[in-house]
């Protein structure tokens, strides 16, 4: 699946195909490694070719890198087969939904889609300095509303501040908010068998090769310390916006 990359069609299509574009292998620029960086890779419509720039300069000998895009490092893993321990994009995905029973439904689910948020959806966790990201908090924030403030905020023309971490909002509805997600995010530590730290010395010993593990083990364990690095990290801010 690597190796396959969609690109324009340029051949007329078949019979029931209405896609516009299709999988095409490249031969080597698909043994490209990945470094963090920006995409320099384009198609160009009027030479019909996949054109690829370096992203600095290269002597002789020296290994060329390509940026994979904007993935995370479940993406990573799943797709590629290695995870960066440094990746700035990482993040780890919550799912939240509206109960169709809530009386407040209807309210809530037309609020989210003022902002541009399903109603169910898959929403992120962010590495610091983030933590948690602006449709996150908002989604919190419209599930956590009573029917006044939910009608308020229909009705306003700055419904859109409710992404933002500042947004001017009744102190109850903060503390509901933030006091949501703080438990949310304890719910998701706790599925895990083991804690952020035990996993974090087991790393250490595999590093060390005082432990035996096959390298898919090893990289499943350093993936799982890393995602409750992020979720952790979370968790403390939350109970600090709590506290405020």
């Amino acid at each position: 699946m690597t190796r396959e990359n969609l690109i324009p069609r340029t051949k007329p299509k078949r019979e029931g195909d209405t896609s516009d574009t299709i999988a095409a292998l490249i031969p080597f620029w698909d043994m490209a490694n990945h470094r963090d960086g920006t995409i320099t890779t384009f198609f160009n419509m009027e030479t019909q070719q996949v054109e690829s720039s370096a992203q600095e300069d290269y002597k002789k000998g020296e290994q060329i890198f390509i940026y994979y895009g904007d993935r995370t490092n479940s993406d990573l893993m799943i797709h590629n087969g290695f995870i960066n321990a440094s990746n700035p994009k990482d993040k780890v995905s919550i799912k939240l939904g509206l109960s169709p029973s809530d009386v407040l439904f209807e309210k809530r689910a037309k609020l989210l889609e003022l902002l541009s948020i399903p109603k169910n959806s898959e929403l992120k966790v962010l590495p610091a300095p983030d933590f948690i990201s602006p449709e996150l908090l908002a989604f919190v924030r419209v599930f956590n509303m009573n029917e006044e403030q939910l009608d308020h905020w229909i009705n306003s023309e700055r419904a859109m501040d409710l992404l933002h971490i500042d947004c001017a909002l009744e102190t109850s509805l903060e503390s509901k908010t933030w006091q949501y997600l703080q438990t949310r995010l304890m719910l998701l530590l706790r599925v895990f068998p083991q804690t952020l730290e035990e996993d974090e010395k087991q790393l250490a010993l595999v590093k060390d090769q005082q432990v035996a593990m096959t390298s898919r083990a090893a990289m499943i364990l350093e993936y799982r310390v890393l995602e409750k690095r992020i979720l952790v990290a979370a968790l403390d801010y939350a109970k600090q916006r709590t506290k405020a």
